[in-house]
């Protein structure tokens, strides 16, 4: 109900109360300690980030879709810094990480349990308009996530989580199959199809070319690759880019933010975002439905034209990408490579999975920002790789 209020997606997750007050917290610490200062890297990036700001006034204006893009980059800057401060809390206190990932767990088996899709027929109390903003006319289940496929990666990441943390191998086994039976259960596309490219990666990275080796990889790759084959037509059949307003708003917002890289390859900044949108979303839309022979369900993502509300890419890396060009990119693909690279050596086999499942997740469905799972998760792995 907190999305409601002035906090708007900031309320999608109460986690932002107790990030404040650790703020709070730091920030007074940090102002009253005896080595106030700042590091390089993050005066650069700041400074960035206004650069960009100030080039997104300068090209597109003080104003677009009704609001005042100064106040609209701000509030979006606030999201991503709540999201990035996250990944840098204290994870190295195991026993204490562990009894939150577990109590984390609970919750995500409760909200499944008890939420819209009434699996075992018990009574839908997470579904009330305190836990949810918005109804959600799909039978999908979503516990107490805002939908289906933010369900299906924070189910995956705490039970990943959980697993890694775990000290039996037993409960291990049983952890990671209950983490695959709620992710199917979910029946979010981007879910499944995020867990197939994660067993094909982990699979290629393990490979060490001994022929018994590449047997294996190869004897799990063909049924994959068949079973691949056959679930996409499943997943995205006709009648979903007709009907259903969600493939067709992914696929023309990915290629409108990629318009937008091209003719901006340093980024719009967080003020130039909506105008961007608003400049390249039609042609965006033109070029996708020429390629397909039906017609395509348009109408979630043409209201991002005129209206302000919730307009994303629905992925992290692409809003990240139309703000702040190849920079980001390039810090992007370079921290990824050198965290899975790190956890790899230390033979961190789980974590490096929910790694990989986070990452393709904010790459491919996932806007990331106000999902505090895949903070964690990020969090989590700088710690091990750092020695707690």
């Amino acid at each position: 109900m907190l999305q409601g209020t002035p906090l708007r997606s900031l309320g999608a997750s109460p986690c932002i109360f107790p990030l404040f007050a650790l703020a709070l917290v730091d920030g007074a610490q940090w102002l009253f300690s005896s080595k106030t200062s700042v590091s390089r890297g993050v005066v650069v990036c700041f400074a960035y980030v206004v650069l960009t700001a100030v080039y997104g006034l300068c090209v597109f204006g003080v104003s677009s879709h009704g609001e005042n893009l100064l106040w609209k980059g701000t509030t979006s800057f606030i999201s991503l810094v709540a999201f990035l401060y996250a990944t840098q809390l204290d994870y190295g206190k195991s026993s204490i990480v562990r009894a939150a990932i577990y109590v984390a767990l609970i919750l995500v088996v409760v909200g499944f349990l008890f939420g819209n899709s009434n699996p075992l027929g018990l009574p839908a109390l997470a579904e009330n308009g305190v836990l949810h903003f918005t109804p959600l006319p799909d039978e999908r289940p979503r516990g107490l996530s805002r939908e289906p496929s933010q369900l299906s990666i924070t189910a995956m990441i705490i039970g990943l989580l959980a697993a890694h943390l775990t000290r039996s191998r037993d409960r291990k086994v049983l952890l990671v199959v209950a983490t695959v039976g709620i992710l199917i259960a979910s029946g979010s596309k981007g879910g499944i199809l995020t867990l197939f490219i994660c067993v094909i990666i982990l699979s290629i990275m393990k490979w060490h070319s001994k022929w018994y080796q590449v047997a294996g990889l190869l004897f799990v790759l063909f049924p994959l690759g068949l079973t691949l084959i056959w679930l996409i037509p499943n997943l995205f059949p006709e009648e979903s880019f007709a009907i259903s307003g969600t493939i067709p708003t992914r696929f023309s917002m990915i290629l409108s933010a990629s318009m937008t890289f091209a003719h901006h390859p340093f980024g719009v900044g967080v003020t130039g975002f909506l105008p961007a949108v608003a400049q390249y979303l039609p042609s965006a839309m033109s070029d996708l439905q020429s390629i397909f022979p039906f017609p395509l369900n348009f109408s979630e993502v043409s209201a991002y034209e005129t209206s302000a509300d919730m307009v994303g890419t629905k992925t992290f890396f692409f809003d990240q990408l139309m703000r702040f060009g190849i920079p980001f990119a390039a810090i992007f693909f370079i921290f990824i490579a050198g965290l899975l690279k790190r956890l790899a050596e230390k033979k961190q086999t789980i974590l490096l999975m929910a790694i990989l499942a986070a990452t393709v997740a904010i790459m491919t469905y996932q806007p990331g920002t106000g999902n505090f799972a895949i903070s964690i998760v990020f969090g989590l792995a700088l710690s091990e790789v750092r020695g707690g």
